[in-house]
């Protein structure tokens, strides 16, 4: 008897670390998935393709794993080199969230084709990252060296307007890195690993306009003021701001997303007025066919060929515009 009392006590303390142990990991499984969700990138990651794809019932088997925060650690890395060496080149930096992260092959193959399409040699930086706020977008450019000539493409989507960000901190690296970082981006997305379909991307912007619109709205007006505020902050410190449009899938897209891109564009337009910088979209001249996309956002691998050769080709112009006028 006694054994048996013993037995069951075991059983039952088996059962409360197993009921326990479940628990957490459903709590910790929720958070993740209402971080996703409420994440500034509704053109990216979160509300893009995780958050959608899960509905669809499809997206960790369909994406490439890289490391969790590769993209920003590897940010990190650039801007802590550029401080603790000081750049003897021209600077060429692409702002943005995970649309941008996934919207050229390399640095190292980027900055070869601006030299190739006429560009001066440059050091090109991807510094697009998951769930990116315009917020964050002016913290990076605070550590980007003071004096030295870059153009900074500022990448605009959907998703650069939903963060309730007004400001940000982005600490270096402590100690200052002394040698430089890979020139490899860490894309989340390849053919390799599979795509959505067809039928599962049209539902997209459905669940765009059902999940993230509400959020776009209500953040629109901040989202554009911190921007406003970002093309200041280049201009101040000598760089060359571009409002930069990315890539969308719009085969897939049409029309159903009209009214909140039109309503970014105008705003771009206006401030591109304003402050006498340039207004860029690629959009329709890549004439992007779906398959060069994961989802709605995201390119990859024959949509990025063909997206960083124009990109390389604008920044080439821009470099020898720089150097003509000795800045902006």
């Amino acid at each position: 008897m006694a054994r048996y009392r013993h037995s069951t006590r075991l059983i039952v303390a088996f059962l409360v670390v197993a009921l326990l142990t479940a628990g957490a990991a459903a709590a910790c499984s929720a958070r993740a998935g209402t971080e996703a969700a409420a994440s500034g990138d509704g053109g990216a990651d979160a509300a893009g393709a995780q958050g959608a794809g899960a509905a669809a019932g499809d997206t960790g088997a369909a994406r490439a794993k890289a490391p969790a925060g590769a993209d920003m650690t590897r940010i990190r890395t650039a801007l802590g080199y550029m401080r603790a060496v000081k750049p003897s080149k021209p600077i060429v930096v692409l702002l943005g969230g995970s649309a941008a992260r996934e919207s050229t092959i390399s640095d190292a193959s980027w900055r070869a084709q601006i030299k190739a399409e006429g560009g001066s040699a440059a050091l090109a930086w991807n510094m697009g990252s998951r769930n990116r706020s315009m917020a964050e977008n002016v913290a990076l450019v605070k550590h980007l060296p003071e004096g030295a000539q870059v153009v900074v493409f500022i990448g605009i989507n959907l998703g650069s307007f939903t963060s309730a960000a007004k400001s940000a901190s982005i600490p270096l690296p402590s100690p200052l890195p002394t040698a430089p970082p890979s020139l490899q981006q860490p894309h989340q997305y390849s053919v390799k690993t599979g795509v959505l379909s067809k039928a599962k991307k049209k539902t997209l912007p459905g669940k765009w306009l059902k999940d993230r619109y509400p959020v776009y709205k209500r953040n629109y007006q901040g989202s554009a003021q911190v921007l406003e505020k970002l093309i200041r902050l280049c201009q101040t410190r000598g760089y060359k701001p571009v409002l930069f449009e990315l890539p969308r899938n719009v085969p897939v897209v049409g029309s159903s997303l009209k009214a909140p891109t039109e309503k970014y564009r105008r705003t771009c337009k206006t401030l591109a007025a304003k402050y006498d910088v340039p207004w860029v979209s690629l959009v329709a001249r890549a004439k992007l066919p779906n398959s060069s996309f994961y989802d709605l956002w995201h390119l990859v691998e024959p949509g990025r060929k063909v997206w960083q050769k124009l990109l390389s080709t604008k920044a080439a112009a821009l470099l020898r515009q720089y150097e003509t006028d000795g800045g902006p």
